[in-house]
């Protein structure tokens, strides 16, 4: 009888793509449900007291919850387009569905930031079919959600230089982009809950500062330093390694494939969070996402995500309570180091090796 079950769970049946057991179905199923359990023990928790955003914090809640099931899905399929490995896809969707970065961005932000996240990984799964002009225009609705999607601007810009999308599915960023800047920048209530749950956060923050809460370039130097004209000298320094990424992508003529795609990804949402001005706490979700795909690929690098959910969670701990528990300018030490190690890997396409050399005694 005992066989018999265990034979029963673990038999594959074809299902679209997929070959399933009832043992996969299961983990599929169990896996929300825990990811609901966690959420819904800190629920309570809002983010401001403003009885606007506590109007519309419950329906933000539930909407950023499908979403983060929905970006699970798509990490899934994600790493099985790259990897070919079942267990591997079912593993990263467990895993991102209990990411204590993204349940504490349901349960406690509220603020919508995995809607925007999916259709970015969505548009680099588009990407990796060579569906270009479809991944470019997802790409735009993510743009037109949230500023850090242009994190993937240089991605896109060496698509356009390859060719990989027509010209027209370009206007769909661009007017993506344009329409959101209105939005933000216009006087009164916003009918998009999103945007305005996002204004109402920017301006309960009362200063500007260089960084809020995130561990990179300017917890070093202070982030209440020169901040008019370090923000102004910091986008400049942006928009130029931006076009420098694209200019020695064409001249290397790096093409971006399915083993690649994720990994340049996940370099640039590391890079632009660390030398960009007014990032805040949750400013590190893409890469938290991406490095977990990145870390089914690469199971030996896999330390990395650790590191960095491990800091973007230090991040929020830091809103929540109000100060760090380790100061930010050694965790973002920790994150240049992080960077340091994507970077080389991305540029070279090999495993950065780290060795201690043994001093030779002289015996003479």
């Amino acid at each position: 009888m005992d066989k018999k079950i265990t034979d029963f769970i673990v038999t594959e049946l074809k299902i679209g793509r997929w070959m399933l057991a009832p043992i996969d179905l299961l983990l599929f199923a169990a896996a929300p449900v825990f990811a609901f359990m966690m959420r819904s023990s800190v629920a309570s928790y809002t983010c401001m007291d403003t009885e606007s955003y506590i109007r519309m914090s419950d329906g933000l809640k539930i909407l950023t919850g499908c979403f983060d099931l929905l970006l699970a899905i798509v990490c899934a399929m994600l790493v099985y387009e790259m990897t070919a490995h079942k267990i591997k896809a079912f593993l990263a969707y467990a895993i991102i569905l209990m990411l204590p970065v993204l349940c504490a961005g349901c349960a406690m932000w509220g603020m919508g930031d995995s809607v925007y996240v999916f259709f970015a990984v969505f548009s680099l799964y588009l990407l990796m079919r060579g569906k270009g002009n479809a991944a470019v225009m997802v790409y735009g609705i993510s743009l037109f959600l949230n500023r850090y999607a242009f994190f993937l601007l240089p991605i896109y810009a060496i698509c356009f230089m390859q060719k990989k999308a027509k010209l027209a599915a370009y206007l769909v960023p661009l007017c993506g982009a344009w329409f959101r800047n209105g939005i933000m920048n216009g006087d009164g209530y916003c009918i998009f809950p999103i945007f305005e749950a996002e204004k109402l956060f920017t301006q309960s923050r009362g200063e500007t500062l260089l960084s809020f809460h995130w561990p990179n370039l300017f917890q070093m130097i202070g982030p209440d330093k020169f901040v008019a004209e370090y923000s102004v000298a910091a986008k400049i320094l942006a928009a130029t390694l931006m076009l420098c990424i694209v200019v020695a992508a064409i001249m290397r003529r790096r093409e971006l494939t399915k083993q690649n795609i994720v990994t340049a990804a996940l370099a640039m949402s590391v890079l632009f969070p660390f030398i960009m001005p007014q990032m805040d706490e949750r400013c590190g979700l893409m890469a938290d996402v991406l490095i977990v795909v990145f870390a089914m690929q690469h199971m030996e690098m896999a330390y990395l995500a650790v590191a960095q959910i491990v800091i973007s969670y230090m991040a929020y701990s830091a809103y929540f309570r109000g100060e760090s528990v380790v100061p930010l300018c050694y965790v973002a030490l920790a994150e240049l180091c992080i960077l340091l190690v994507l970077l080389c890997f991305a540029g070279s396409g090999k495993r950065p090796v780290f060795t201690l050399m043994k001093k030779e005694q002289n015996n003479d």
